[in-house]
């Protein structure tokens, strides 16, 4: 089969734009076919993110795009008791998502890479030698097929409703991240507020079984505010898929569940797995051996899969906690001077910076509060 491109991309958001750029940056024929009439439209993501990796990786965003900066963040408990974080030192800003994406955008055009939107991919169909898909009422071939389409891909289980709306009100507080903890309202998640300047923040509320519109109007019932838009978008906490390869189609970002399992963001490890991904497609390619293509999930679990391990450690310690034992450890660690320690760690590797930061006496502490003896085993590391 004489292929018109190397690879078509599906999905025009950051994993499918930062791949499509790399690809294309190093010298492949590249389509990405966006289901959306516009990139970056509907914006699902609040874009809260460390501006470290991505400078790493070479996809920063322009000062343009950042919307707001943050210098703390609180998380509250059920009966009202608070942590304070101190995030100055932890390089984390508020992004628009659509103009980042945008932004990716025109990276990867300025490459060569063509973007077609309103081009949904409604059929793949595999060859031996490459993919046939249907995109937007055309045929396309192409070596490789590359699924960056988001949670309708992504692996099984693992997805929560969630709701988010973006508010003005007078009780926003513009560089403070806040996080509402109550496992009867939230179960498995949260409730959040993250300011985007000018009174205005990114609100939203998310767990397992409910109806997540109606949990966010009762965060909001009784607060001043005024609603500016409504997004309903599941997220995906379950943890990486075991293969992120399979023939000849290659799943990258939320398809192969490469987001936080603790906070469902996603947006530094797609731009990683994007940037991976796209160098061993590319070697694939060039020296015409599909096995380099195995060296991508290697590649992206060694800098990503300790950490991946340690969130999903955290989140099944967390769904097992009440929501008086969520008051135990918030009050515990906010009295105890351990909050410190939590702005020294990394905002992308939180879950095993904050378990070094505690050390084994701070783990113990946190376990001595807990009356659940499923969670005090998952928090050591035992199993029952």
């Amino acid at each position: 089969m004489a292929s018109q491109y190397d690879v078509i991309v599906a999905g025009g958001s950051v994993a499918g734009l930062t791949f499509a750029a790399e690809a294309a940056k190093r010298g492949l024929h590249v389509l990405v076919a966006e289901e959306h009439s516009q990139i970056g439209e509907p914006e699902k993501c609040d874009g809260l993110v460390s501006l470290r990796l991505l400078r790493q990786y070479g996809f920063a965003p322009s000062r343009a795009v950042v919307q707001n900066e943050v210098a703390s963040g609180v998380v509250h408990s059920p009966a009202g008791f608070s942590l304070a974080v101190n995030a100055t030192g932890l390089d984390v800003v508020v992004l628009d998502r659509s103009e980042y994406d945008a932004q990716l955008a025109e990276k990867a055009l300025s490459w060569g890479a063509e973007l077609r939107t309103g081009a949904r991919v409604s059929e793949v169909v595999t060859m031996p030698d490459g993919v046939s898909v249907r995109a937007g009422g055309e045929t396309v071939e192409a070596k490789y097929f590359i699924d960056c389409t988001g949670p309708a891909s992504s692996p099984r289980g693992g997805i929560l409703s969630a709701a988010k709306y973006e508010i003005e009100a007078p009780w926003v507080m513009d560089s403070v991240v806040e996080v509402y903890l109550d496992q009867e309202r939230y179960p498995g998640f949260f409730a959040w507020v993250i300011p985007f300047g000018g009174g205005r923040a990114k609100v939203g509320a998310a767990g397992r079984g409910i109806n997540a519109f109606r949990a966010l109007d009762s965060f909001l019932s009784g607060r001043e505010h005024r609603v500016l838009r409504k997004v309903a978008a599941p997220i995906y906490v379950g943890g990486p898929a075991r293969s992120y390869v399979s023939g000849r189609r290659v799943l990258v970002g939320e398809s192969a569940g490469q987001v936080k399992p603790t906070t469902a963001g996603g947006i530094t490890t797609s731009v990683a797995a994007g940037v991976i991904a796209a160098r061993w497609v590319s070697d694939s390619i060039q020296l015409g051996d599909q096995s380099l293509l195995e060296r991508y999930k290697h590649d992206w679990d060694s800098r990503f899969g300790r950490e991946m391990a340690a969130m999903l450690r955290l989140r099944r310690v967390f769904e097992a906690l009440s929501n008086r034992e969520i008051d135990s450890v918030v009050e515990s660690i906010s009295s105890s001077g351990l909050a410190g320690k939590l702005s020294e760690t990394d905002f992308d590797f939180h879950a095993t910076s904050l378990l070094g930061a505690l050390g084994i006496g701070g783990v113990l502490r946190l376990a001595g509060v807990l009356a659940s003896a499923e969670a005090r085993s998952l928090l050591m590391g035992r199993t029952t």
